[in-house]
Parts: structure tokens; C-alpha cells; sequence
């Protein structure tokens, strides 16, 4: 499976598959949302984003910073970017319709 021209492995999740989880589970949007404006999103609270994803990873004392760090490495690779001036908000800039279909039409909604 590929997913924004990427492979999906089926070994250890990605940061960016486990955001686009968060975002598409309804029950997350007190700390992380689309913000309506094509595919970016916000950390509405980034230490529980971080939390979630140290829970995931097995790594209890992850914090923001560290989350950052990952997030970071994603824009050299043209999957995420930093939206400038705007705290907190990321935008995909990789090729989210592909194999995605509607579910990616529904991500963004």
C-alpha cells in the first residue's frame, strides 16, 4: 500500500501516519485539527500530541521538542511544512489525493 507516494510498511508507524490518524478520529480535535485550509493542521495542544505519540512509541518521556525534531526531518523530504508565522501549524505537501481517494477528500474536510 502507498500512501501521499510513500510506502506504508507494515514495521513501526510513521509520525506522519500516526498525525493523519489523530486527525481523522473525531475525538482528537481538542488537540490537533485540519484547519480547513487544504491539508494543514494544527497542534492545538502539541504536549498531548507528544504525549500520544511517546504512548505509541513506547516512550514515556517525549515531549514536543523531540515531536518537533521528527516533524522537522519531514520537510527536507517534502512530506510536511511548517505553515511561517503561524505556531503550531503543519500543512502535507506531499501528494495526499493519490491512492487516498476520498478518504483523503474526507481528511480535509
Amino acid at each position: 500500500l502507498f500512501l501521499f507516494g510513500l510506502m506504508c510498511c507494515s514495521g513501526p508507524i510513521q509520525l506522519w501516519r500516526f498525525l493523519l490518524e489523530l486527525l481523522q478520529d473525531g475525538s482528537c480535535q481538542a488537540f490537533i485539527r485540519w484547519t480547513g485550509n487544504d491539508w494543514e493542521f494544527k497542534l492545538c495542544d502539541p504536549h498531548e500530541v507528544a504525549r500520544r505519540w511517546g504512548k505509541r512509541k513506547n516512550k514515556p518521556r517525549m515531549t514536543y521538542e523531540k515531536l518537533s525534531r521528527g516533524l522537522r526531518y519531514y520537510y527536507h523530504k517534502n512530506i510536511i511544512h511548517k505553515t511561517s508565522g503561524q505556531r503550531y501549524v503543519y500543512r502535507f505537501v506531499c501528494d495526499i489525493q493519490g491512492p487516498m481517494g476520498e478518504l483523503a477528500e474526507k481528511f480535509s474536510e
